[in-house]
C-alpha cells in the first residue's frame, strides 16, 4: 500500500499525477527560459513529451501493469536473475537524486526572488516539505496531492496567458516585435538533431523512470494503465503552449534578462509584473507544489527499491510488514536529504541554463539506468547477458561522452558537433545501449530459460 498504492488508484488519478509528477517548476524554469530566449523553439521541444506518453499507452504501461509489481526493479529477479535486480535497483539511484536537486534548485529560484528569501533557504523548504508528506503517506499521497497541485497549476497558467498577450500590447504588436527567428522550429542549437535526442530522452523517462512506472502500475488493470498514459498525452499536447506562451511574450516588456543574466528566473518576473501580490503567491504556491509531486514521487520510488529489492531482498528477507515500512521511511529521509545537499549545491552556481543542466545528466547516465528494465518489459528475446552488456556500454559511452563535453568541445574540435553535441550525445548514448543489449543477447548461448520466464509473467 505505501509504494504502490494497493494497485487501486484511478485511472484519471493516475493519469493526472503522471503528468503533474513529469512536469515540475523545473520544467516551468527550462522550458520558460528557453521559451524566452529561443522562442517557439521551446513548444516543440517540450512537444516531444506526447510521443513519449502515446507509446506509454501503446506499449509500455500494459506490461508495466501486467508485470504485477511493488517496485520497478522486482520483476527481473522474475524475469532474469538476482544479479540483474540488484544491479538495476543500484542503476538508477545516482542519477534520480542528483535530478531531484536540479528539481529543488529549479524550484528555489521561484522562491527566493518571489518571497525575497535566499536560495539555499528556498530550497531547504522545498526538500523538507517534499520529505515530510511523503514519509507520513507514501504513493496515495502523492497522487491526491498531485491531483490538487494540478488545479492549482492550471489556475496559474490560466491566469498569466491572457495577461501576458495584454502586457505585450495584443497579437499584432508582439507578433510586430518580438525577433523573426522567434517563429522558427529550430533555433540556435536546437535543431532537428536536439529534438530528436530530446524526444528519445523524454521516451525513456516517461516509460522507464521509476517514479513515472509507479503511476502505471498503481492501477487495478492494463486498460486503466493505458487510459492514464493516454491522458498524459493530452495534458502534455494542450499545457504546453499554455505554459510557454507567457514567457516567449516577455521578451517584448521584459527585454533586459538577458543582459542580467536572469533568464531563469523569467517565470517569476512575469508574475510579479503580471499579477497582484496575493495573486503571485497563489502561483508561486502552484510551481512550488509542482516540483513537490516530482521529488516526492522519486523519494517514493527510489525508497521503494531500496527497500524491498535491496534490504528485504539481501539482508532481511524474513523481515515483517511493519519493519518493512520503518526502514521504507528511514529510507525516504535519507535519499531527500542527499537530494537537498546536492540543491543547495546547485544554489551556489548563480544563473545557469537549466535545461542544459538537465540534458547533460540525463545523456549520460538516463538510458543505461532505463532502457535495459525497458527491454525486459517488451522483448522476450532479451537475456541476462544482454541486460547487462546493454548498461556497461551505455555507461561507458555516457561517460565518454560527458569527457568529450569537458576537454574536447571547449577546444573548438569538429564544429558540426559543437551545435548538435546535446541531440547526438542522447541518441549515440541510446544507440549504444541498445547495441549492448542486441549483442549480449545474441552471444548469449541458449537463451529458452529467459524466454521461458517472459512467457510466465506476461
Amino acid at each position: 500500500d505505501y509504494f504502490a498504492g494497493g494497485h487501486q488508484v484511478p485511472w484519471w488519478l493516475a493519469g493526472v499525477s503522471h503528468y503533474i509528477s513529469s512536469a515540475s517548476a523545473l520544467t516551468f524554469v527550462a522550458y520558460s527560459q528557453l521559451g524566452y530566449t529561443y522562442g517557439f523553439v521551446a513548444i516543440g521541444v517540450a512537444w516531444a513529451a506526447v510521443p513519449g506518453c502515446l507509446l506509454g499507452g501503446v506499449i509500455f504501461a500494459r506490461r508495466w501493469r501486467q508485470a504485477r509489481v511493488t517496485t520497478p526493479v522486482e520483476f527481473l529477479e522474475r524475469r532474469f536473475n538476482i544479479f540483474v535486480r540488484q544491479l538495476m535497483a543500484w542503476a538508477g539511484i545516482p542519477m534520480k537524486v542528483a535530478e531531484d536537486g536540479l528539481k529543488l534548485f529549479a524550484t528555489s529560484l521561484f522562491l527566493s526572488v518571489g518571497l525575497r528569501i535566499p536560495v539555499s533557504w528556498a530550497v531547504l523548504a522545498c526538500g523538507v516539505i517534499s520529505i515530510a508528506y511523503t514519509f507520513f503517506g507514501g504513493l496515495w499521497a502523492l497522487a491526491v496531492t498531485d491531483y490538487v497541485q494540478f488545479l492549482m497549476k492550471a489556475l496559474a497558467l490560466l491566469l498569466l496567458v491572457p495577461l501576458a498577450f495584454w502586457r505585450a500590447g495584443g497579437i499584432r504588436h508582439a507578433v510586430a516585435v518580438l525577433p523573426p527567428d522567434f517563429f522558427h522550429v529550430t533555433n540556435g542549437t536546437y535543431n532537428w538533431t536536439y529534438i530528436a535526442g530530446f524526444a528519445v530522452m523524454l521516451a525513456i523517462t516517461l516509460n522507464g523512470s521509476w517514479a513515472l512506472a509507479q503511476k502505471y502500475y498503481s492501477v487495478g488493470d492494463t486498460r486503466q494503465a493505458e487510459k492514464a498514459a493516454y491522458l498524459s498525452a493530452g495534458l502534455y499536447f494542450v499545457g504546453t503552449p499554455i505554459m510557454i506562451l507567457p514567457a516567449i511574450l516577455g521578451r517584448v516588456f521584459l527585454p533586459d534578462l538577458i543582459a542580467l543574466h536572469h533568464t531563469a528566473d523569467v517565470y517569476v518576473y512575469l508574475m510579479i509584473s503580471l499579477l497582484p501580490a496575493g495573486m503571485v503567491g497563489i502561483v508561486v504556491a502552484a510551481l512550488l507544489s509542482a516540483t513537490m509531486a516530482t521529488v516526492s514521487a522519486d523519494f517514493s520510488a527510489i525508497a521503494g527499491v531500496l527497500t524491498k529489492d535491496v534490504y528485504q531482498r539481501m539482508l532481511r528477507p524474513d523481515a515483517s510488514q511493519q519493519k518493512l515500512l520503518q526502514v521504507g521511511k528511514m529510507i525516504t529521509l535519507l535519499v531527500g536529504s542527499l537530494s537537498v545537499a546536492i540543491g543547495l549545491y546547485l544554489s551556489l552556481g548563480g544563473d545557469q541554463p537549466i535545461l542544459h543542466l538537465m540534458v547533460v545528466i540525463a545523456s549520460a547516465f538516463l538510458a543505461p539506468a532505463f532502457l535495459p528494465l525497458m527491454g525486459a518489459l517488451i522483448s522476450r528475446r532479451l537475456t541476462s547477458r544482454g541486460v547487462v552488456t546493454g548498461f556497461f556500454l551505455g555507461l561507458l559511452t555516457g561517460l565518454a561522452m560527458l569527457g568529450i563535453r569537458a576537454w574536447l568541445l571547449p577546444r573548438g574540435y569538429w564544429p558540426w558537433l559543437q551545435t548538435n553535441f546535446d541531440g547526438a550525445s542522447i541518441l549515440i548514448n541510446t544507440g549504444m545501449t541498445v547495441v549492448g543489449m542486441w549483442a549480449g543477447s545474441l552471444f548469449a548461448g541458449d537463451s529458452s530459460e529467459d524466454a521461458r520466464k517472459y512467457d510466465l509473467i506476461f
